[in-house]
């Protein structure tokens, strides 16, 4: 059977790669787009966890997504948190999107900053001591071809490179506060601010005591900030909805006509296999088994496509983060395999019940 398979598809060459062309399409679709939405959320997510409080002060309508958000609190609740019983310190945090270059620019404050976070480690120079110096990430670092004490222009201001530190905490580039606070015309107002426990005291109650005093903001576990930004994006979910439902209906749409005008083309051939005896399972079996064959071919296909793909997106785009979780690689080809199935069960049933004697008279 195989052997019958293997000739069919190498005699309809051009028809098998248009199919796998079309398979590995539904495939890319799936996978660039959960990777770019992934790799943001994931991103994000790590970011804000490795700043290093344990909880995050917010205004009540603020969004997770910091890009989202402007400069409202005032800074001086930072009194008012650090004197809540069991927080041991609290940083403010501007954080301002710079559209053009698509990342966002975190302005903190030294001295509380560095009270708060502990997983910034510099590969060269050093945190800004002066109000136009500015540090930036590994990843921005490379993309940028930049150095310390190289200029940096941000909101057309610009800043001396005094440090560069290893990607993967808060944000790519970390200005002064005060610096960044007049370049965003607010003066003493912050986005956020991150609250840190002190040692030995209980996460639940001191939550519980930041909510009674704080009844009007919005306070987040960093902790559950991956779940709680999934969980609050709806759109995320109904757009993998689409990209999935996108994907097998061009896998059924490929094969079912695949499939189809094989079969025509084959009536005479089935004729033949029937009238030697081949049952209508088998028959069956070998349509499916082909399409299966063109779906897993197509997925490789898939495969290699996505892994382009993302290249040249990262090539376009360096600071952009992908992440394809493998549930998704596994899902991606099930769902291009099983449409293709569904695709290939007419054609197949149509096939084993065609009459021998007019199958053999088919021109």
């Amino acid at each position: 059977m195989l052997k019958h398979i293997y000739s069919n598809l190498k005699q309809r060459t051009t028809r098998t790669i248009v199919s796998m062309l079309a398979i590995s399409v539904g495939v890319v679709l799936i996978l660039v787009s959960v990777g770019l939405t992934y790799g943001q959320l994931t991103d994000s997510a790590e970011r804000t966890r490795k700043v290093g409080g344990d909880f995050i002060v917010q205004p009540p309508d603020a969004s997770l997504f910091f890009a989202l958000n402007s400069g409202t609190l005032s800074v001086k609740i930072k009194k008012v948190i650090e004197d809540i019983e069991g927080i041991d310190a609290a940083a403010p945090v501007l954080a301002k999107f710079l559209s053009e270059k698509f990342h966002l620019v975190f302005g903190i404050e030294k001295a509380s900053f560095e009270q708060v976070n502990s997983s910034l480690k510099f590969v060269d120079g050093r945190l800004f001591d002066r109000p136009d110096e500015v540090v930036i990430d590994t990843v921005y670092s490379r993309s940028q071809n930049l150095v310390v004490g190289d200029k940096l222009e941000i909101l057309s201001k610009e800043f001396v490179i005094s440090g560069i530190f290893e990607q993967g905490t808060a944000a790519r580039v970390l200005v002064p506060l005060a610096t960044l606070q007049e370049m965003n015309g607010t003066p003493d107002k912050v986005t956020m601010f991150f609250a840190r426990l002190a040692d030995g005291v209980d996460a639940d109650g001191a939550f519980e005591r930041l909510m009674a005093r704080m009844p009007h903001y919005k306070i987040t576990k960093t902790e559950e900030i991956q779940a709680i930004m999934t969980a609050s994006t709806p759109v995320f979910k109904q757009f993998l909805m689409a990209i999935v439902f996108i994907s097998v209906v061009i896998s059924f749409l490929i094969i079912l006509l695949a499939m189809y005008s094989t079969i025509t083309e084959r009536t005479r051939e089935i004729g033949i296999l029937k009238s030697l005896g081949a049952s209508k399972a088998y028959i069956i079996q070998l349509i499916l088994k082909e399409s299966m064959l063109i779906c897993a071919l197509g997925v490789v296909l898939g495969f290699i496509l996505t892994f382009i793909t993302i290249q040249l997106i990262l090539v376009t785009f360096p600071t952009m983060p992908v992440h394809i979780p493998t549930y998704w690689r596994v899902v991606a080809a099930g769902l291009a395999v099983g449409g293709g199935a569904l695709g290939a069960l007419y054609p197949a049933i149509k096939a084993a019940h065609l009459d021998p004697v007019r199958a053999l008279g088919y021109e």
